[in-house]
């Protein structure tokens, strides 16, 4: 799965995004959660999965980004 196919839509700090569910995360690709405030990648998936790296360090820099955009809007008000 290339993360230009992945739908991160619904991501924030403590959710997850819509497309997850109990049998699937979009950022494992797994039945686990990956989200990077609540866990992550497994151990394994570090080591020898990419597409799941890559997914991950989108999801990130996501976050990232959001936060980034509230704190200059909370400057300019």
């Amino acid at each position: 799965m290339s993360v230009a196919a992945v739908d991160l839509g619904g991501l924030t700090e403590s959710n997850c995004c819509a497309a997850c569910n109990g049998d699937h995360c979009v950022i494992s690709g797994q039945p686990y959660c990956a989200h990077p405030r609540k866990g992550g990648l497994h151990h394994h998936q570090l080591q020898s999965d990419q597409g799941a790296m890559r997914r991950l360090q989108t999801a990130r820099d996501m976050l990232l980004r959001s936060a980034t955009e509230l704190q200059i809007a909370s400057n300019k008000a």
